[in-house]
């Protein structure tokens, strides 16, 4: 269940997510962007937590301008700053999952959330450069791209900015269902293991991971292989569902494709089992990709045991208990060899008669 040691390292810098913030900021200090031309009208979102603009309904959309307000509230995550800031509230009906957005934001942009009341040093979620913004009109605008919020429970979503950076944003709240379904096709094979939980041992196919190790071992198919299966993070984000898809190989080469869609940001990877999990210290290759985004990974392998590897892309906010944790796994090229049937000589001759 627990990834292998040396891929943890890769996962973390491969980060872009919403990280919890810590109180202490010990990160190495942020370029600071060039100065921009601000356009100071437009107040639009609430000066505090007490004057917050309420936000009635998901999806949500809304355009202000930051120049011009106090800079109430400030989290590092991991950068500080002394920009204005606005606020949105949104009390969920029900327990739902969100995305927030600044990514079409035309200044440095920072988000955070705060859990039904203020507590500085502690939001509920914080992020200040998102790198997979699809084409924003300025570098380093944020994106919490999933969050799990509780029925009832008042949150507090502060619009920010860095190094004193202020301007035109654009604000998106949606809810997770909004932003990626994932259905399995008609063809696809369950999995076949439920969903984890806090205190869940994965006995199923957690390969490498699991005592004793265990895969879902594949059969050769002339046919794509599609796999309908889930994934998670559990026991407070410390630990993740990992699944492991045995390949026997055994013609001298076979070129894989795996093709991975999921309702999260996933990662996909092919290991090199030929000398067994104990000489397993990182990937052959590996790709991640965000939510709803179809992405393959292809390799020309030698003969023995291979798998290909499917999880989380990234630790929080992705718990195993969310509604949004499917994927469709399709595998192509892991076919059957074709022997080669060796002539006798006298039916070279025969053939010349």
């Amino acid at each position: 269940m627990r990834t292998i040691a040396l891929t943890l390292a890769v996962l973390l810098a491969l980060s872009g997510l919403a990280l919890a913030a810590s109180p202490t900021d010990t990160s190495p200090p942020k370029p600071v962007p060039p100065p921009r031309t601000l356009s100071l009208g437009g107040r639009v979102g609430g000066e505090d937590i007490g004057t917050a603009v309420v936000i009635p309904e998901l999806p949500f959309f809304d355009s202000g301008n930051t120049c011009g307000y106090e800079d109430d509230y400030d989290e590092s995550c991991p950068w500080g700053s002394d920009s204005p800031d606005v606020v949105y509230s949104f009390t969920p009906p029900y327990d739902v999952c969100i995305g927030v957005s600044l990514c079409d934001s035309y200044y440095d942009t920072k988000v955070f959330i705060y859990e039904g009341y203020y507590s500085p040093g502690w939001p509920f979620a914080c992020n200040d450069d998102n790198s997979y913004c699809y084409e924003p009109p300025v570098p380093y605008t944020s994106w919490i791209q999933w969050l799990m919020l509780t029925e009832g429970v008042p949150y507090y979503i502060v619009v920010d900015g860095y190094s004193g950076d202020c301007g035109d944003y654009e604000i998106v709240v949606v809810d997770c269902v909004t932003m990626c379904p994932v259905e399995c096709p008609p063809e696809g094979v369950d999995e076949g293991e439920g969903p984890c939980f806090d205190g869940y041992v994965d006995q199923f196919n957690g390969g490498c991971n699991s005592n004793p190790v265990v895969y879902s071992e594949l059969e050769p198919s002339e046919e794509p292989i599609a796999i309908c299966g889930m994934s998670g993070n559990y026991d407070n984000n410390t630990l993740r569902d990992t699944d492991w898809y045995l390949l026997d190989l055994t013609c001298d080469e076979t070129t894989v494709t795996a093709t991975i869609e999921a309702e999260f940001p996933v990662m996909l990877g092919f290991i090199d089992l030929r000398e067994g999990c104990e000489n397993v210290s990182s990937f052959y290759s590996f790709v991640s990709a965000q939510s709803c985004t179809p992405t393959s990974l292809s390799e020309t392998l030698p003969p023995g045991e291979w798998v290909v590897w499917v999880s989380t892309w990234d630790w929080p906010d992705f718990d195993c208990d969310m509604e949004w944790t499917d994927y469709v796994l399709t595998i192509e090229g892991y076919e059957a060899c074709v022997p080669v049937e060796r002539a006798t000589w006298g039916t070279v001759k025969g053939m010349y008669r």
